[in-house]
């Protein structure tokens, strides 16, 4: 799914499909290491990111991460997060929620596997849990997020090579 504006939403289905969240993947022509710098890099954010705006983390296990997205007309929100898991430079899960986790949680995986020396294949998996999911999906919320995340993948990817370039 590839929404080019906000304005136009896909159907319920493609809506309904999100609820239990997605997975989105690139490969990024630059070392693995190179590209964990620069998802770790939280503050750099606001110098790339077209999706996570501002993001501060204590990046340690059972450490916190705040960041303020953009879900265009659904409005900019700050989120926090919990560090899980750190398995450096391999991956890192966070998992959040707005009000109580009952009402709406989110777990997120970043993943990065080393395709060769040259090339990482980045992942994110987003899950989704609580009451709110099903209203969340239908107003079409996961479908900014999730184009979101895909512009999040393309400017990194873009980062990273450009910076690997001028090394």
């Amino acid at each position: 799914m590839n929404i080019t504006q906000a304005s136009k939403m896909p159907g319920i289905r493609q809506r309904m499909s999100l609820m239990p969240g997605w997975t989105t993947e690139i490969v990024i022509c630059a070392p693995q290491k190179f590209v964990w710098e620069q998802v770790t890099d939280f503050e750099a954010y606001s110098d790339w990111n077209p999706f996570v705006l501002e993001a501060y983390a204590q990046f340690e296990a059972e450490g916190t991460i705040c960041f303020k997205e953009d879900l265009k007309q659904f409005g900019q929100h700050w989120l926090k997060a919990q560090f899980l898991s750190i398995d450096l430079p391999n991956s890192f899960v966070w998992q959040g929620h707005f009000g109580t986790p009952f009402l709406f949680s989110v777990r997120h995986s970043f993943m990065f596997e080393s395709i060769n020396e040259h090339q990482t294949r980045f992942t994110q998996v987003h899950k989704n849990s609580g009451l709110l999911i099903p209203y969340l999906a239908w107003r079409g919320v996961y479908c900014i997020s999730y184009q979101g995340y895909l512009n999040y993948n393309q400017a990194l990817k873009e980062r990273c090579e450009s910076r690997v370039a001028d090394l």
